[in-house]
This record gives structure tokens, sequence and C-alpha cells, in this order.
């Protein structure tokens, strides 16, 4: 089939048919995979006529890429035009890929035809159209010798136009060689044709193989059929070379014999250049003007460049030095005037190519022309390139010329002036050099300096000082604004020659006279250092050296310091005249001169006075003259160096020559003087000191230096009327300038006595201090040190009228004595006074006034009293000064033998000196001496009301107590008893205490009422009164029960929460039960509650309610804080908890928030992952917890700086804390050795709390001040604080030293001490001690064990039986000392005490006396007062009393009311045992009417659990709601689940809040069964681990991984933390590890994991312990009961019920016992018996009867089991349970019991059985 059958095939048929829409599948394009498969199925050969148009029509998915290889030239060639391939290099490889499959030439030909059939030729990038063109070369090259002159017009011209731009010289090469000449020039008018896209590097390399080709044919190439068609030489150049004919040189054409004359118009300009370079064409000015001006004459430069280009080339090849002048001449003004419309067009390269390239053979013929003819409007880049043409022919100018080039440049910069510059770029910073050379080259030389400013006013010339003339330099050195500084003077100076120097200086002087404050310092004193370093002056005779200062004088002004050596040492070796000359001129100027200049010349002088020969000019008269003559106005010697002046042997001649008044003016210079020692040598010396000192007037600085010089005489003058001369008249004026040195010990001990008196009078009532170095105290330690010196009271002589006044303390000390210590009053008293001295100076009035001063610490008043009263017992107290009537020293008979009368004045006194304090043995005292109690009397009594006995209070009537009540109400320190005696007076009489006015009106005495009053008024008049501020203060001091009921009142108004938390006070809000702090979502008013005071348990209800506000937590009070926990905190933010834990740092100036260890825990366990550095910005507690692996290494020391805050106590004691911190602190601080240095105890702080015994005997006595901040301290700690404290080296010194002062400074030590330490202190210090600190100790409510303690230490052992009472009896006044009962051993007390005095002072006793057997006299003797029975009153009053009772004691009491069982109750009292609480109780509830109601409930407290179950169930859900959250932990299982039943009902309506609900019943959880707990598990409560350990220990061990996740929550990992304890050890030890592994915190379980139990909360599931064949026990649940054949069938199966015992039972049973002790021997018994096991609240546990011994114990050893190891033989003990405690069963009647196989019963206990002798 031909072509047109196929292409009929393919436009009807074909493409008609894949043109169809309508077609199920258009364009059959799903049946093949591809575009070539495509085009192969559905147009196979016919593709070829189908356009790429059509293909895609066809399919529109079709890929040219696809199919190249189906597609034909022609379509390959259109998909080339119609596809983007600007630099597709790759596509055009697959399409010549494409090309050469087949004919390749064919292919190639159809190709180039069908992309050239078009008008517009195709265009491609650089890269595409080269491998293009190389491909095709290679393809068509091998057929060019085939080719017609036809074929190479049709390629040449046609086809490759598109391509032939990338023909190259090597491939035009190829195919001319052999070529005949028409065919070349076919091929030369092709590539004439696309020369200009033929790259510039290309088009000479084609030139050469052209030339090449005509040189090779030359034979052939002018013959006529080579030149048919061609005309003349000009048309053969065209023919043979075309457009390339430009790159042929002149030279190269006369090869081919052409006619020069006829193709000149043809050459190129370069040919023509080159045709003039021949050597008679150069000098014939004719033919070159007639060649050259033709360029001159075109409209474009280029030709005209081009000449230039090859004739400058050319030129420069010949020999020739210059041009022709006349044709240089022509050329110059041609090219310039055919450059001139052209200029504009140049930028600056062009210009530095026409006059620096081009023209500078021609440019030596410039003139005026010239320049005129340059535009000046071109710019300064191109200006500068003119300049440089002509400065590189400057040698070839004559001075005309350049003189016309300075203009031309002049003149064209001057118009270039733009803010005062010319020629520089705004903006950029300019070179002066690169200016000055650029615009202006050699011609600069021409030009003034002045020129260069008017161009360039920042021109700074000496920085180009080397390329100025000499005349230019003298111009730029009299223009001041161009010098700087040194470095441009020294540029300057550098180039001119000295020889130059003197006409230089002369001008340079003028110009400094002329504007001489234009000059700088620093330059004159350049130019004088250029003239001192090479102006060889010191060389010069004496006339010209004068000339030379006329001439320097005006560089002189402002000298340099470092210029006046060299300067004065230009007249070295000269005469004394030349050089006192010298110094007069610099006076002249001395006004310039800055004062180092001065001091220069200063210094000159005094070595022109020193050398070589000391005062060589003085001739006589007055030496102070002489030396001013000498240094006139530029200062003069200080006192030091005018000293040195003086010679050895002449000093007091020559300083005698002074007459006082010049030694004033002298030593009144400024800073004249300066070392004390050296005035001294002066008045040493001089012989006028007192009429000096007496008549002239100096300066207070010169005061202050002469006063030490002449200081000791007037300390030595040793009589009265001389002593007075010097204080009063001499040094009257100096006195005021002593300093700390003058008075110092070292100066005064050797004072005489009279100038001793006289200085302390005149430095304690005339010295003013403000302004000295020194203080009062200062005086005060010399004074000391002078009165110690020598033995006896110094300066006290009886028989010397000067020196015998008694008044000894008055005139010695005065007023200082506010500084005497307690150890120096006992030093004077000891060792400086004999008892006749003390005697008369202790009763000197005098000396009593300066001791009558506040000011004086009280210890030492105190001691003088003492002293006082010792030395005179019969001393009259009315004789004391005021203020010391407060002292408790002043003993109390003191107060007992004065009248009524008397004791009238001394109340009166008291009010006005004691500022209401009360000492209660002074008031006991002074209440004795009244006998008839009246409301005035009352009003005298004042606060010593509180002295008065219960009897005497009892003999007022009460018409009087009432009309008394204001003064009564106002006394601060009523005793319990005392306030009950009164209201009971003054309500059996009728008062009614029944309103807001009557609580009011009792004042303190609030305190006294009972309950019942209280409960009986309404709750409106509670509340009324809970408005006053004074009541409510009042109210704090009254007993715990009555502030309970008073807040319940105010309550009852209004129970609503938001109300509740309004109407209480803020101090009595811890009276709140927590159940009523339960806020509905909104109505916590946090700005209210943080006002308040809040116990933990209340804080944990409200604290969530945070997250509800924005208040800022910084604010938030510490009781607010207090109630952080993981499950308050549970739905804030995260930043809103990082910010509470903030707050909750410790702060200075505000409280420690108290955390306990499960809050802190929690803090750390949210915060872990967020741990900052920054430790002080936590909680101190926190910080116990922290791992050291948290801690930077470098911030080590900030870390355990912080955590010395913490209360290490916080930390459960299992935890061990306090060691394991010392160890991390050693090992991160670095700390080696046993020894902690004073730093390191700084740093540990609180962590001093924790070191044992030998870190505290190796440490630095500073351990000892943080010891006293600790809340207890060990027995060993106590030992090791002793034994650092006897060692002596300690602050508080050796033993022989010590004294009260010393135990008040060792702060709470005392209250640890023993007899070891005491013994070191007398009976008296002891008791005055005592009085101080028992009252501190019981205000802190100190644990009652120690204030035993401290008395048993303390106080006298018990002494042999003696006759009665040897110590005085026990009074109301005794008893009122806060030391009482110290003094008394216990026979002491039990003679001394009368029952009449106890019954009267029952309260105050009760409240003293802390040891039990002084507590057992007590009671003894209060059983005696009423042996039917001690009232409630008196039972109200026992107090820690109590606790030692027996229960026979406790009968006999009458216990009706609830302040009594309140009484009886309080904990600061001690714990009570068991069995007498319940007693008292129990006594309290058979009253009629009791009930443990809410309040008993709070009153009771832990105590709850010495009730009986049944007891316990009496309490109503009520009583528990509004009581406070109780402490049940001691209580037994039964007793915590009866508590739990009832608070579960009590808490229920908070079940929809479970966090809430949690915070209220988790004290009682204890008692809470397995169902419950789980429950709570679901809850999302965060549990804290200490409630989990009070759980029932059944339920726990049935708790599972799970159940504990949910309970935890964030407080899982404290888990970890308490592994070691027995409970969470048991639950561990429970679990499958890999359950454990699923809480992440690393628990481990002992557990194997075939044979381990696992928890369950399927009811029914059960403990079982196995016993295996080896001996190993193991444990297991199941959830099925083994019947009894599984049981005989089990080896070894202990099987347990589920209860607390058994399972205490599974956990002894899976740990290896760990046995320390043994108990007593434990009976034994043969033959067949039962073991019997049983546990409190579970049933019995039957064993299997043995058919061998066994053993059976009733007593047992209690203690704590790890594990129980079994052998295979014998086993070393037994164990059982009672009561939750596993005890070890060990003695030698059975030192060992057989673990062998037995078989047990179903029921099952631990069957053991004996074998061997041994055990029968």
């Amino acid at each position: 089939m031909d072509n047109n059958r196929k292409r009929a095939v393919f436009t009807h048929f074909i493409r008609p048919f894949l043109s169809r829409k309508d077609l199920p599948d258009p364009g059959c394009v799903s049946s093949a995979d591809g575009s070539q498969l495509w085009l192969q199925a559905n147009l196979g050969n016919f593709s070829g006529f189908a356009t790429i148009e059509d293909l895609q029509t066809f399919n529109p998915n079709f890929s040219s890429a696809q199919a190249l290889s189906e597609l034909s030239p022609s379509q390959v060639a259109q998909l080339l035009l119609s596809s983007d391939i600007s630099n597709d290099t790759k596509f055009i490889d697959r399409v010549f890929e494409r090309l050469e499959n087949g004919n390749a030439v064919d292919n190639v030909d159809e190709f180039f035809t069908k992309l050239t059939e078009q008008e517009e030729v195709p265009e491609f990038q650089a890269d595409v159209r080269d491998r293009i063109m190389n491909k095709t070369y290679i393809i068509i090259s091998p057929s060019f010798p085939e080719f017609t002159e036809q074929d190479f017009f049709g390629w040449f011209h046609v086809k490759l136009v598109p391509v032939l731009a990338s023909f190259t010289p090597e491939m035009l090469r190829g195919v001319t060689t052999n070529m005949n000449c028409t065919n070349y020039h076919i091929i030369v008018s092709g590539m004439a044709k696309v020369v200009s896209a033929i790259p510039q590097q290309r088009l000479q390399e084609i030139a050469d193989v052209l030339l090449e080709y005509l040189q090779d044919s030359a034979a052939v190439i002018n013959q006529p059929d080579c030149r048919t068609g061609i005309k003349s030489d000009a048309q053969w150049i065209e023919t043979n070379l075309g457009p390339f004919s430009q790159y042929i040189t002149y030279s190269e054409l006369k090869f081919f014999n052409l006619s020069l004359i006829t193709i000149l118009d043809t050459l190129s300009p370069g040919q023509k250049a080159e045709f003039l370079l021949q050597p008679n064409k150069l000098a014939n000015d004719s033919l070159f003007i007639a060649v050259f001006k033709p360029f001159t004459e075109s409209a474009s430069l280029e030709n005209l460049q081009s000449f230039f280009i090859a004739f400058v080339d050319g030129f420069a090849k010949t020999n020739l030095t210059a041009v022709n002048p006349s044709v240089r001449e022509n050329i110059l003004n041609l090219t310039i005037t055919a450059l001139v419309p052209k200029f504009y067009q140049l930028n600056s390269e062009g210009f530095r190519l026409w006059f620096q390239v081009y023209l500078p053979l021609f440019l030596p013929s410039a003139n005026s022309t010239t320049f005129e003819i340059i535009p000046k409007n071109i710019s300064c880049s191109s200006y500068q390139q003119i300049v440089k043409g002509f400065d590189m022919i400057i040698s070839q100018l004559s001075e005309a010329q350049k003189q016309e080039v300075l203009k031309f440049g002049l003149d064209y910069l001057k118009g270039q002036v733009s803010s005062g510059v010319s020629c520089v770029d705004s903006g950029t910073e300019t070179n002066d050099r690169g200016w000055l050379e650029d615009n202006f080259g050699q011609f600069r030389f021409r030009a003034s300096f002045h020129d260069f400013l008017s161009l360039k006013k920042d021109f700074k010339g000496a920085e180009v000082a080397d390329l100025l003339t000499f005349s230019q330099l003298k111009e730029l050195a009299a223009i001041s604004s161009q010098l700087k500084g040194t470095q441009d003077v020294t540029k300057v100076m550098t180039v001119i020659n000295p020889a130059h120097f003197a006409a230089f200086f002369d001008s340079l002087s003028k110009a400094v006279v002329a504007q001489s404050v234009n000059y700088t310092q620093e330059v004159k004193s350049a130019f004088l250092q250029a003239v001192f370093d090479r102006g060889g002056l010191p060389a010069v005779g004496d006339d010209d050296f004068l000339q030379w200062l006329k001439l320097l004088n005006p560089l002189l002004v402002d000298l340099f310091p470092n210029l006046v050596t060299r300067f004065v040492n230009l007249a070295a070796n000269r005469s004394c005249t030349i050089s006192q000359e010298m110094i007069n001129v610099l006076d002249t100027i001395q006004t310039t001169l800055s004062n180092n200049t001065k001091a220069e010349i200063y210094k000159n002088v005094l070595l022109f006075l020193q050398v070589p020969t000391p005062l060589k000019c003085y001739s006589g008269g007055s030496f102070y003259l002489f030396l001013k003559k000498n240094f006139l106005s530029f200062g003069f010697p200080d006192v030091s160096t005018f000293i040195t002046l003086l010679p050895p042997t002449r000093k007091s001649e020559l300083l005698n020559t002074i007459s006082t008044s010049e030694l004033r003016q002298f030593l009144s210079q400024p800073d004249v003087i300066d070392i004390g020692s050296d005035i001294c040598t002066i008045f040493s010396n001089y012989n006028n000191t007192a009429a000096f000192l007496q008549s002239e007037d100096v300066p207070d600085d010169v005061r202050t230096i002469i006063l030490p010089c002449v200081w000791p005489l007037a300390l030595s003058s040793n009589r009265r009327s001389e002593v007075d001369l010097w204080f009063n008249v001499r040094l009257k004026n100096y006195l005021r300038f002593l300093t700390k040195d003058l008075i110092s010990s070292t100066e005064v001990q050797r004072a005489s006595c009279l100038s001793f008196q006289k200085l302390v009078s005149f430095m304690g009532n005339n010295f003013t201090y403000t302004s000295s170095e020194f203080g009062r105290q200062d005086v005060y330690i010399t004074i000391r040190s002078y009165l110690r010196a020598g033995s006896g009271a110094r300066c006290y002589d009886p028989t010397d009228p000067d020196l015998n006044s008694t008044s000894w303390f008055a005139n010695y000390m005065g007023v200082f004595v506010i500084f005497i210590t307690l150890d120096d009053l006992t030093s004077f008293v000891n060792l400086h006074l004999t008892t006749s001295q003390l005697e008369v100076f202790l009763v000197d009035k005098d000396n009593l006034k300066l001791f009558n001063n506040t000011a004086i610490p009280k210890n030492v008043t105190n001691y003088y009293i003492t002293k006082l009263f010792e030395s005179h017992p019969s001393f009259d107290v009315m004789m004391l000064p005021g203020s010391w009537l407060c002292s408790s020293d002043v003993p109390s008979s003191a107060f007992s033998s004065l009248t009524e009368a008397e004791t009238m004045t001394i109340l009166d006194r008291l009010k006005t000196f004691c500022n209401g304090t009360e000492d209660p043995e002074r008031s006991a005292a002074l209440a004795s001496n009244i006998k008839v109690l009246t409301e005035q009397m009352f009003q005298d009594l004042g606060s010593a009301s509180s002295g008065l006995t219960t009897s005497q209070i009892h003999s007022v009537s009460p018409s009087v107590l009432v009309s008394s009540l204001f003064t009564l109400g106002s006394v601060n320190t009523w005793g319990q008893d005392q306030a009950n005696i009164i209201i009971q007076s003054i309500t059996s009489s009728g008062f009614q205490i029944n309103s807001a006015a009557s609580l009011e009106s009792l004042g303190t005495l609030i305190v006294g009422v009972p309950s019942e009053s209280m409960k009986n008024i309404s709750a409106s008049e509670v509340l009324s009164a809970s408005k006053n501020p004074t009541l409510v203060s009042n109210m704090l001091k009254a007993p715990n029960v009555i502030q309970e009921i008073f807040v319940r009142k105010i309550i009852s108004a209004d129970p609503s929460p938001a109300k509740v938390v309004q109407n209480v006070p803020d101090s009595l809000a811890t009276q709140i039960p927590p159940s009523m702090l339960v806020f509905t979502e909104g109505t916590a008013d946090i700005t209210v509650i943080n006002k308040k005071t809040w116990t933990t348990d209340q804080s944990t209800m409200f604290f969530a309610n945070l997250a509800e506000t924005d208040f800022d937590v910084e604010q938030l009070s510490p009781s607010v804080l207090q109630g952080f926990t993981c499950s308050t905190v549970k739905k804030m933010r995260k930043s809103r908890i990082k910010q509470l834990i903030y707050a909750c740092r410790p702060r200075k100036g505000r409280a420690k928030v108290e955390l306990q260890e499960p809050q802190v825990t929690c803090m750390y366990n949210l915060l872990h992952d967020d741990l900052s550095q920054n430790f002080t910005d936590y909680p101190s507690d926190m910080l116990l917890y922290l791992d050291i692996q948290d801690v930077q290494k470098e911030n080590c020391r900030s870390y355990f700086s912080a955590l010395g805050a913490a209360d290490f106590t916080v930390a459960s004691s299992i935890l061990n804390k306090g060691p394991k911190k010392l160890k991390e602190a050693r090992r991160c601080l670095g700390i080696s050795g046993i020894s902690l240095s004073r730093d390191n105890v700084e740093v540990l702080g609180n962590m001093a709390c924790s070191l044992d015994r030998s870190d505290i005997e190796n440490a630095d006595p500073l351990v000892l001040e943080k010891l006293k901040a600790c809340k207890d301290l060990s027995d060993s700690q106590v030992v090791a604080m002793e034994t650092l404290l006897l060692s002596g080296k300690t602050q508080y010194g050796n033993t022989t030293t010590w004294n009260q002062q010393t135990l008040e400074d060792l702060g709470t030590l005392p209250l640890y001490f023993t007899r070891k330490v005491w013994g070191s202190f007398q009976d008296t210090t002891k008791k005055k001690f005592l009085k101080g600190f028992m009252p501190t100790l019981r205000k802190e409510e100190t644990e009652k064990k120690k204030l035993k303690n401290l008395f048993k230490q303390i106080n006298p052992r018990i002494a042999k039986r003696g006759a009665g009472c040897t110590e005085g009896n026990i009074t109301q006044v005794a008893i009122g000392n806060p030391s009482f009962p110290f003094g008394y051993n216990l026979m002491q007390f039990d003679l001394c005490l009368d029952i009449p005095i106890l019954k009267d002072n029952l309260n105050s006793i009760c409240q003293k006396v802390d040891e039990d057997d002084y507590q057992k006299v007590i009671l003894n003797k209060l059983n005696q007062a009423f042996p039917t029975g001690v009232p409630d009153q008196e039972v109200k009053m026992l107090a820690s009393v109590s606790r030692t009772a027996t229960l026979e004691d406790i009968s006999k009491w009458n216990i009706s009311k609830l302040d009594t069982l309140a009484a009886l109750m309080k904990p600061e009292d001690g714990t009570w045992e068991k069995a007498k609480s319940k007693e008292i109780i129990n006594k309290y509830l058979n009253n009629p009417g009791n009930s443990l109601g809410s309040i008993e409930l709070n009153i009771i407290d832990s105590n709850l659990c010495s009730l009986d179950a049944s007891t316990l169930q009496t309490i109503t859900a009520d009583s528990i709601r509004n009581a406070r959250l109780l402490k049940v932990a001691s209580c037994s299982a039964v007793q915590k689940r009866v508590l739990y039943e009832i608070s579960n009902t009590s808490f229920s309506g908070h079940r929809d809040n479970p966090n809430n609900f949690y915070n209220l019943i988790k004290g009682y959880l204890g008692g809470a069964p397995l169902t419950d707990i789980a429950a709570l598990s679901t809850q999302n409560i965060s549990m804290d681990v200490n409630t989990f350990r009070s759980l029932d220990i059944n339920v726990i061990t049935n708790l599972t991984v799970k159940n504990v996740r949910g309970l935890l929550a964030e407080n899982l990992p404290d888990l970890k933390l308490f592994e070691n304890d027995t409970v969470v050890q048991t639950w561990v030890n429970l679990q499958l590890q890999s359950d454990l592994d699923t809480l992440g915190v690393g628990l481990i379980t002992n557990r194997a994991s075939s044979t381990a139990v696992t928890s369950s909360n399927t009811t029914g599931a059960h403990t079982t312990v196995q016993t295996t064949t080896d001996g190993t026990v193991t444990q297991g649940n199941t959830n099925s009961t083994p019947t009894p054949s599984q049981s005989a069938t089990t080896s070894g199966v202990l099987e347990l019920t589920k209860s607390p015992a058994s399972v205490l039972l599974a956990a002894l049973f899976t740990a290896v016992l760990q046995l320390e002790s043994s108990s007593s021997p434990i009976g034994q018994y043969t033959g067949r018996r039962r073991i019997h096991v049983q546990a409190e609240g579970v049933s019995q546990f039957r064993g299997w009867i043995l058919p061998s011994p066994y053993l059976w114990a009733d007593d047992v050893t209690a203690r704590r089991v790890r594990s129980v190891r079994c052998c295979r033989q014998k086993c070393p003990s037994f164990a059982r349970f009672e009561g939750g405690v596993v005890s070890i069963l060990r003695g030698p009647s059975f030192p060992m019991i057989h673990c062998g196989s037995k078989r047990f019963g179903q029921t099952g206990a631990a069957m053991v059985d004996h074998s061997g002798k041994s055990c029968e």
C-alpha cells in the first residue's frame, strides 16, 4: 500500500473512529497499557500520518515521551516545536536516539524539513542548540562528499539555520576541506546569515578557518571560475570572507595581492590603523588625515575606537616613541572635536580608555582650547580619568600646559562643590590621599593648601603630609583645625628638614599667638616634643636659647606634665640664675598650667633644692619664706617633704626661725599634712607649742593631725588645774577630733586618774559622736580596760581627797555604764572590788541613780540588785529606783514585809515603771499584804490581783466583784481557778451571762465562764458579741471547749458555709467543723477565707475552690496553703499547681507553710519532671524527697543550703532521710573525713537535727546553734551536745565562766541537759534561769515528758530524812515563782506542802509540777483534802497531774461536767492509758444528759479508742459530721469498723463529690471493707500513702494493682518511697512482677511467678500457704474451697480464712524470719495437744492432733516478722499472731521445732511437731 492509500486509511477510517466520543471506550484507551502500546494497537503503521495534536485528541492521556520510539521524524519535530525544551538536553538525546533508528540521514532530513517548514525559524537555548548541531553534524557529515550544490544550499541556507550558530570551527574545517570554491561560497554566505548569533570568541576562530582555506586554495581561488560575478577586490573579500573579513589583519589581506587603494573603504578600522602604521605612511600628514578623518565624521564611535585600539597596539610594537607633532596635533583636535557630542555617552571607563589608552600619544599637543571644549558636566570619575591621563604624560608637558591642566582641574572641581566637598560620593568615606591623587595627580604641587580645603572642607592635610610641599605644610600648620593631635603633628614634622625648623616655628608661633585657643594642648606638646627631639637646643648658646624660649613661649601654654622635665633639662648645667629665670618664665604662664604640670614643676624645683648641694641658696632668715620664694606659685612642700629639707643637725634651728603665725600659714595650706608622725616631729622640736595651740586658729583637718601629737601631754597631767587647762582651754577646739585610736586602751592606759575622770566626763557629756569614727561603746571598752588594770578599785583611795568618792561607778563609768555586761560587772565585783568597797559602792546614791537606766542590760541590773540585797538584806525596797521594782531579782521578802500603805505606793510605782508586766511571785507577795479587798483596792492592785489566793477571792463579796468587773476584766494573768471562782461568785449572786453585753463586760474573766453558761446564750447574742475584737482576743485564752461552743453558736445563726466563714472571727475559724466548709460552686470567697486561721483538715476542704478563682496565690496565707494535696489540686491547671507550690516556699517575714509528708511528696511527684535548680522556689520540706540525681553537680551547695531550712521530722522514720541526706551531702559537697567545718554546718542547717553522736562531736561548734532549732534531740545527740559544750571549745567558753547569761544564750538546749552539765551551775543561777525559761517552755506547750526530764535532771537529788520541812514552807509567794518547785526535793516537797496551801493554789501548783513522784504527792494530799471525792472544780485544775492518777484515784473524782472532761482530756497535758481514759469518759457518760456529742468527740479525740465498741455505737452520725476529723489510728479493727460505719452515714451526702467525701472520711477508712475501698479506687481521689497504709490489712492484701493505681493516682510513686514499710511490702509481695511493672514506679516483688499469690476482688477468694517438699513456703489465691480429699492429698497445706490474722499469717510464711533476742523460757507441754492460734476479732484456727509432742505458749515476746525460714530438720522458733502483731516463741525449753511434712486439718492452722529429745 503506497503512502496515498495509507493516508486515506488514516484520514477516512482511523481518525474518524478514534475521534468518536459516543463509543463506550472513546479512543480505545482502556484496552492498552501505556501510550506506546496504545499507539501500536490503534494506529499501527498508519501512525506517521497523524499529527501530535491528533494523537493528543484521540488519547487525552497520550504521553509523547512514552511513545517517542513510535513517532515519525516529522512528528518528533512537531513534538519538539510544541514542547518547552529550553534547557532539556536529555530530551534532545532521546529525540536523536529515535532519529538514529533507521536511516539516520533521511530521518534527520525529514526532521529538519518539518522543523523549518514555517517561515518563523525556531529558537533554541545555546546548550540545546549545541546538542542538536553536534548530533546532526555526526549524522550528516559523512555524506558531505556526495552533497551537490543544491544540497549544501538546502542545508546551510534553510535546514540548519536554527542551529547553524553552533557550527564550530572544527566542523567548518571538516566541511570545507577539499571543497570547491562554489560550495565554499555557499557555506560562507550561509554562515553570514547567523553571524550575529555566533559567540564572539568563535568569530575569530571561524575567520581563521576561512583564511586557512583561502590560503590553501590560493592557486585556484583567483581563477576565473572562482571569480564569476566578482567585479572588484572589495567584492572578492565580501564573497570569500563575508562579515568575517574584519577579523583578518591588513597584512594577511596583502597575501592575496589586492589593490589596497580600491579596498581601503572596505577595510575595518583596525586594518586601516595597521595600514597607517607602515613607516612610509605614518609621516604622511595628508594621507593620515584622509584615512583618519572619516572615523571622526561617523555617527558612531565604534569605528573610531576600533581604530585607536589597533593604532595604539600597533604603535607599541614599533620602535617609535612619538607621533609627528603636526599629525599629533591634528589627530588630537579632530578626535576631541569628534568626541564632544559623544562625551555624554561615555562613562568613567570610557574616559579612561580615551585619555589613558587611546589618546596619550596625542595629549602632549593639548592646549587651552583642548580643555575649553571638554565639557564640565561630566562625572567626577570621568574627570579623574582625564587627569590621570595627563598625569601619565606630565613629563612631556610644558609648565604652561601643566598650569592649564591645573586650571582645568580647579575650574571643574569648583563646579562640583556640594556641601563643602567636591567629587566625594555622598555617604561614602573618601581617603584624602586618594582624593588628592585622583583629582590632582602630580599637578597638586602647583596648588595651594587652601585650594584643597576650598574643594574638600574635611581635607586632612596631615594624612598626606608626604604629598605636600614645604609651603603647603606651613599653610597647613597655620590652620589649627588641621591638627587634631600628636599623630598629625608627627606626620607633618617628620617630612620637614630640621634645617627649616626655625622658619617653620617662626610661622607656627605667629599662628599660635593669633589663634591660641584653637591649638590644643596635645598639638602644642607634640610640636615641643619635635623640637626637643630634633631641634638640638641643648647645644645652642644662651642668646639663641633665649630666642628659642620666645619662639616656644606660645607653645608652653597648657604645657603637658611629661614635657616639664624635658623643658627644664634644656637649662641643665646652667647657673641658678638661668634656672630661676626658666622657673620665672613658667610662672608667668602658671594660670594656664594643669595641676599635674605644676606638680612636675614642683618636683623639679624640689630636686634643685636637694641636688647636688642641699639648700645651697639659703642665706638666713625665715626658712618658711625662703621656700616660698623658690617654689613661687607651684606649690609648697607638705610636712613630710618639709622635714626632709631640714638637715638632721639643723632641724631645731630652722624650725624655730618660723613664727607661730607662719607655722599656722604653713600648716593651713591644703593637703600640706600627710603623715601624723612627721608633724609630731615639728612639735617635738618647736618651743612654742602651748602658745600655738592657744593663739593660732588652724583648719579642722589640721587640728585632727595635731591632736595625736599633743594628746599624751594632756593625759599625763596629774594636777586638777592642769587637767582643766588642757581639756577646757588648749584642746577646747581639738577634742572633737578624737579618734578611736586616741581613746583606745593603749593610749589611755597610762592616763592619770584625774585626766581619766575628766575624759569620761567629757566623752559622756560633751563629745558629739554623729560624725565620729567610733561610738560610745568603744569608749566603754577603754574604760573597762582602764578600770580592770591592777588590783582593787583603780583610782579609789579613801585617804586621797581627790580619789575618795564612793560614786566610783558614776565617776569612772558615767553614762557609758549602759554598755556594761554581766561579765564585766561580775569581773569588777569578784576580781577588782573588795567586800568593803562593794558595800559602799552599791548603796551610793549616785551609783544607784546611774544604774537606774533602762538601757542597761537587764541581767546587769538584776545582778546589781542581787548583790545589793545579798550585802544589805534589809535594804529598804522603797529606796530602789522605780524601774528596778520590775526586776524579778528583787526578793519577794522585800515586798512581803511592806505595810498596806507602802504596798499601795509600790503598786503605783509598778504601774508607772513596769508597763503592765507582772511577776507572779511579786504579785503574790504584794497581794498577801492586803487585808480587805474593796473596789478601790482592786483598782490599786490592778494586774497584781492575779496574786490573790482563791481563799482571798472567796472572801470578797459578790457585789464588790461585780462592781470591780471593769478592773478585774483587764487583768491578763488570771489563773483558770481564779477566773472560775470569780464567775461562779458573781453568777451565784444573780449576775446573768446571757447577752453580748454581759460577755463583753467580763473582759479577760471570760476564761472562767462555764460551758453550760455559754450554751445558754442565744446564737444572735453570741454573733453580736463576736464582732467585738477585744472579746474575741480574750476568748482565745479561754478553754478550747468554750471557744468551740462559742463558734457553734455563731454557726447556728446561719449554717451556710459562706455565712459561717463570714461570721466566725478569723482567729476562731479553727473551731469550724470541716464538714461546714464544703462550698457549692462559686460561693467560696477566697478573700474572706484567706484572712482566717485554719487547720490542715479544714483548708483541705476548700482548697480545691482555688481552681475557680484567679486569686493571687502569692497572697494566700500559710494556713490556707496547707490544704494542698494531690486530691485538692487534681482539677487545677499545671501552671496553677506550680504557682501554689511556689507560694509554699520559705519567705522572709512570713510564717512557714506547715506541710505533712504526703503533701510534700505529692508536690514532688507533680513537679518531678519539671524541676528547676532554683531550690529556694520550693517548700524546703519538699526538698527532702528530691533524688540527688535531680541536682546538678554545680548546684549541690544551693540545694543543701535550701534543704537546710527543712524540718527533717516531716519525713517518716522508716525513710531514714537524715543519714541518707547527710551521706549525699558529703559526696555531693566533697566533705571528706569525719569532721564538719563551720561552712559545712552552715550549709546543712536543720540537717544538724538528724546528725548522730559522732557527727555532732566532730562538727564545728556552730552545730550547737543549729541544734537549738531542733524539735527534739535523741539521747545520743544530747550526749554529743554536752560533750561539745563541756570541751570548752565553743563560743560559750569554759565551764568556769558559765553563768545565767550562758544558759539564756543556749536557747532551748538546756531543756535536754543532764546532771552532767547542770552540775556546772550554782543552784541560785539555775533558779534564776528557770524563772524565765519555764514560762517560755510552757507557753510553747513543750511536751510534758521533756519537762519531767528537765526537772529530774536539774533538781537536787532526794536527801536523807530530816526533821520536817527545812527548805521553807511552800507558800503562795513561793508557788508564784516560775521556777517552783525547783529547790525542793521529793521529801521536802511532801513535808513543806500543806493541804490548805494546796487547795488554795491547786491550779498554780498543778501547772508547775511536772515530775511524776511530785504529782503523786499532790494526788495523795488531794485525796486527804477531799476524802469523800474530789469535786469537778478541783479535778479541772489537775492538768498533767491527772496522768499519774491510779484507777482508784480516778474513781474518787467527780466528772459530771463537760468542762471537767475537757480539762482532763487536754492533749498537751500528756497521753492517757486506755483503762484510765475509758474510766474517765465512762464516768462522764454515766451522768444524766451526757453523751458522745460532737463537742465531746472533739475533746476525747484519740481516747475514743479506749472505749468499748458498744459505747462507740452510741455515737450519732450528726456527732461525727459536726466533729473535727478524729484521730482513730490506735483503735482496734472492730472499733474502726464501728466508727467507719457511722462516718459513712455522716458524710453520705457528699458522695456526689468524691474528693470532698474522701477528705471527710479518710481518717475512718481503716474500718472500711474491701468493696468500699475498691469503689473509691474508681473515683479519682488520689489517696495518700499514709491513708493507704492505715487501711485494714486484709483489705490491702486483697487489692489488685489496678485498685491501688486508682486509689493513689499521683501519689503512686510514694509506694516506691515506702517500699520497706511492712504493709506496703506485704502487698507488693502478693503481686505478680508483671502487674507491678504496669505501675511504672520500680516496685519489686519476691513472689515467684509460678506460685505467687494474686489478689482478687472476686468474692470468696482466699489466701493459701503451701509448704513444698524442699521446705520452702509458697502462697496462692483460689476461688474455690478445697474438698477434704484434696486437703488430705495435699502435702503441707496451710489454709487460712480471709481475716486480718490470716493475712498476717500469709505474710509470715512468705518471708524469712529474722531473730534478734529470745524471750523468757516458755512452759513446756507434752502429750497430744491441739495447736490454738487466735487473733482478736477472728475465728480460732484449729490444727490436727499430732502424734508427737508440740508446744503451746500463752505469753510471748512481740517482734516484727520479716520472714520465716524452715530447715529440713529443725526450726529455730515458732510464731503466732495476737492483736495483729506477730509474736516470736523462742527459748531454751524448745530450742528446735521440726518442720517436717505433716497433714493438716481442713480449716487449717500451722502444724508444728517436735522430734528429738531436746524438745521433751
